[in-house]
């Protein structure tokens, strides 16, 4: 399993999925609104600032990688790419069923470029060189983590027809069907309203011909 280290307060990236490879997911919002979709990993610091929210990438060691960053925009850029390439074929392979030889290419990668370490007494974590490629390799660990799971048959999505946001369903009947209950809820809740609301206006007015 991937050990993480100590989060930060920051919440800039949504957690509300449950895993940490789902919430890389997220970093999309309007997925499924090419007019509205939404990219949220900008550049190589917004990635580091999502792994060190998520626990993947600690303060000291994420100014250790953005000093390095900034000494090799091209690399920073390429692992950009390489990240946002991983997080698509997440979503692919949870979701829509595609191959997965993308994140098990990049989880041998990952273990080719790591070692095992003892952590504490109770365990060990991977460890690896401080370069713009370890947010990614993390990544991966995390993604072979989400797929070995032996509860896939609660992966969700947003039931908005736009958002696309996805999650493990953890609740007590599996019956979750929004992404954010006060945010898509509340508004499909309210245009559901208005609707029903016209529909039974039109009715009246047609029984009343």
């Amino acid at each position: 399993m991937l050990s993480v280290v100590a989060t930060t307060p920051l919440q800039e990236y949504s957690q509300i999925s449950g895993d940490p490879a789902l919430d890389l997911v997220n970093t999309v919002s309007w997925r499924l609104n090419p007019e509205r979709r939404i990219e949220h990993l900008a550049d190589y610091a917004s990635v580091l600032r999502w792994a060190t929210q998520h626990g993947l990438v600690d303060e000291p060691l994420r100014r250790e990688l953005e000093c390095i960053a900034a000494d090799d925009v091209a690399g920073a850029r390429l692992e950009l790419e390489r990240v946002i390439e991983l997080r698509e074929a997440i979503y692919e392979a949870a979701y829509r069923g595609a191959q997965t030889t993308p994140i098990v290419s990049q989880h041998a990668d990952a273990v080719a470029a790591g070692r095992l370490e003892r952590a504490t007494d109770a365990g060990w974590q991977w460890a690896f060189p401080t370069a713009l490629s370890l947010p990614r390799r993390r990544i991966a660990l995390a993604a072979v983590d989400l797929l070995l799971r032996g509860d896939l048959d609660r992966l969700g999505q947003c039931a908005d027809a736009e958002c696309g946001w996805v999650y493990l369903d953890t609740s007590p009947r599996h019956n979750r069907r929004w992404c954010v209950a006060s945010d898509c809820g509340n508004r499909n809740r309210v245009r559901e309203y208005y609707a029903r609301s016209r529909e039974a206006e039109a009715e009246d007015g047609a029984a009343g011909v």
